[in-house]
């Protein structure tokens, strides 16, 4: 165990239904239902590799596992938190939970469907610790540029980033990973952020983005009124909208900095307040060789590729 350790949750919840597909995954074959126990490897649950994996990483403790009481209550390794709603509300209530446990502070969030390499999860928590304090982390994962190296997992939607030190943009993918100051962030946005952008995953940017922000207005314009009626500015909505969109749009166009896709998100996801009283504070979102917090289990053939069987 080293000196610095994160408490975890593992999001373990049932997908209820298959997700979409986009056009170069539809030969494919999504799996529902609840991956964790579901799919096996070796024989094991899913979950019980994936915590071992996390444990070998020596950058986590405790680990609580969040899903559904009945598929966890005979975890091998790991506290379970019974939970069985959409992906934002087992968010909440994973975070809620920790939170009480441990108070203010950092956390990190990771799914039940990735295999994660320790040393590449060491390396990548390492950066975070390098970096600290922080309001929010989320590695992107650098993809090679020809999805067939990806084997199975080359369907999966990539964005384009130019990283600092370059000039270039390059194709990465989502981290399965995030750590952040449980206090900095505007929790309730981000739960209901959370389960839209779970519904429209695999689908184009610029559609998530005028799905989310339809659905998300009403919650914006109410936070703000709460701002006016304590003399407060009402820049919530304003914030949110015009860094959301932009950053979107620029993603689109392959032209956005990591420097510009960091200040976003630190727009949205970090109260005002908290960004007020503590201005050297930043989002990071490093470019990194981490593939194994990428490739998560999505479909029947990444499945097999890791020598799984499912349910």
């Amino acid at each position: 165990m080293t000196s610095k350790s994160v408490p975890l949750i593992v999001l373990g919840g049932s997908d209820r239904r298959p997700a979409y597909m986009p056009p170069g995954g539809r030969s494919k074959h999504p799996l529902a239902g609840i991956k964790g126990v579901d799919v096996k490897i070796g024989g094991r649950p899913l979950i019980d590799v994936v915590i071992e994996r996390l444990r070998q990483a020596s950058v986590f403790d405790p680990i609580y596992v969040a899903g559904p009481g009945h598929a966890y209550r005979s975890l091998s390794d790991g506290v379970s938190i019974d939970t069985d709603g959409g992906f934002g509300r087992n968010i909440q209530v994973g975070v809620e939970t920790a939170r009480r446990l441990h108070g203010d502070g950092p956390l990190a969030i990771t799914t039940c469907d990735i295999v994660p390499d320790p040393d590449e999860m060491q390396t990548v928590v390492t950066d975070f610790w390098d970096h600290s304090p922080l309001d929010f982390f989320f590695p992107l994962i650098e993809a090679p540029r020809d999805p067939k190296r990806l084997g199975e997992s080359g369907w999966k939607p990539q964005y384009h980033v130019k990283p600092e030190e370059t000039s270039e943009p390059v194709p990465v993918l989502p981290g399965h990973l995030a750590i952040f100051d449980s206090a900095a962030l505007r929790w309730k946005f981000i739960y209901r952020l959370m389960d839209l952008g779970y519904r429209t995953r695999n689908r184009p940017i610029l559609y998530r983005n005028a799905y989310m922000a339809r659905r998300l207005l009403w919650i914006m314009l109410v936070q703000d009124f709460i701002h006016i009626l304590n003399l407060r500015l009402p820049t919530f909505t304003w914030d949110t909208l015009l860094s959301g969109t932009r950053a979107a749009r620029r993603l689109k166009e392959k032209v956005i900095q990591q420097s510009e896709l960091e200040l976003a998100l630190r727009r949205m996801f970090i109260k005002r307040r908290h960004r007020r009283k503590y201005p050297e504070r930043r989002v990071r979102m490093p470019v990194v060789d981490a593939m194994s917090l990428a490739r998560d289990i999505d479909t029947q053939e990444e499945a097999l590729a890791f020598g799984a069987v499912t349910a």
